[in-house]
């Protein structure tokens, strides 16, 4: 049986490490973890306890975590419903309410007709138009119509923030420079003053070191010298579970091909974490023996289904012929994997917990 290993240190390290990076250049900074990133039960705990917060888009996701009773909750996404949100009211203390598309306003008018709107903080979801950019959600920032919108949520409704996100393949400084400068003339010319701004999620994961130095240090700059003095939050998943999470499987069946290469099946498949299709995983080779003599052998190793597709790792170099029985760790699955994975010849992968 394969495992899942959840690593709840590395979890708040990475929470520790991103957190300091904006604290530590003044600015009133907050987390709220995405939880479609990876809802396993350990992972979200893990985040309450670093009194972090969680960002939803549905109303499978609230259910998931009312248990860890968060005090603040962003909803995004196109399937917000009256009946959640007035559940979700009963429970938190504040709700930023992210406007995704237009049916988002007639639910706020809905929700200002029943007296509801006082926990809830209005944001409105912003992309600009530049190949790759993600447009599915919010309005163009360069839309003629845009002022039209915002003048009818600040007299009608009310406006308290603003929300963007790009993704973690188009992750560019120049974006985010951009578009916060944007924001701020906006919001400057019609003098209008916003509390947060929330620069979504998109963060590519805390171990991926070439944007190191933009995540932890040119953002937190970029933003102090445009918005000192606001709230700042982001949605990071990505960046908080993806190297913290691995898989344990062990070798089930072993052919030695016509190349001398020995073709090793273990007991997972890609069905099982999504962020294969990725390649940013890294497989650790732990044979169950120790052999005096160390070779140089050569193995391809194949999941559990019958895919042709399913081939997890290709001329892999290991120091000792395998059996069946060795341990194959696959690192780095944390982000998608479990959020997305399927019983397909064998069921999901079991959780296990190290501290």
């Amino acid at each position: 049986m394969a495992y899942y290993i959840v690593h709840k240190s590395k979890i708040k390290e990475n929470i520790n490490k991103l957190k300091n990076a904006f604290l530590k250049k003044g600015l009133n900074f907050q987390l709220f973890y995405s939880v479609k990133t990876n809802f396993m039960e350990p992972v979200l705990e893990t985040i309450k306890q670093t009194d972090s917060q969680f960002e939803i888009v549905s109303s499978y996701e609230w259910e998931l975590i009312k248990k860890v009773k968060p005090k603040e909750l962003v909803l995004n996404g196109p399937g917000k419903s009256v009946e959640t949100i007035k559940d979700i009211l009963n429970s938190v203390e504040i709700l930023y309410f992210n406007i995704d598309n237009d049916t988002d306003f007639d639910i706020l008018q809905i929700l200002k007709k029943e007296g509801l709107l006082s926990k809830i903080r209005v944001g409105l979801r912003l992309y600009f138009d530049k190949p790759g950019i993600w447009n599915r959600f919010g309005y163009s920032i360069s839309d003629e119509k845009l002022s039209k919108k915002l003048n009818l949520l600040i007299t009608t409704l009310k406006l308290d923030g603003l929300h963007f996100h790009f993704s973690t393949n188009n992750f560019n400084l120049s974006n985010y420079e951009f578009l916060l400068k944007n924001i701020k003339n906006t919001f400057d010319k019609i003098k209008h003053k916003i509390t947060f701004v929330n620069i979504g999620g998109g963060l590519p994961a805390a171990n991926e070191f070439i944007f190191g130095k933009d995540i932890y240090k040119k953002i937190p700059s970029l933003i102090k010298n445009i918005f000192p003095k606001i709230k700042i939050m982001s949605e990071a998943g990505r960046n908080i579970v993806s190297d913290a999470i691995y898989i344990e499987t062990s070798i089930i069946s072993i052919r030695k091909n016509a190349d001398n290469y020995f073709d090793v099946v273990v007991d997972t498949n890609i069905m099982h974490f999504q962020c294969y299709f990725e390649k940013k995983f890294w497989i650790e080779f732990m044979p169950k023996r120790k052999d005096k003599k160390e070779e140089i052998i050569k193995v391809n190793i194949f999941g559990n289904s019958c895919m042709q597709i399913d081939k997890i790792a290709e001329n892999l170099i290991i120091n000792q012929i395998p059996v069946v029985g060795d341990k194959i760790i696959i690192h780095n699955i944390g982000a998608y994997s479990f959020s997305q994975a399927s019983n397909f010849i064998s069921p999901i992968p079991l959780i296990k917990i190290y501290e």
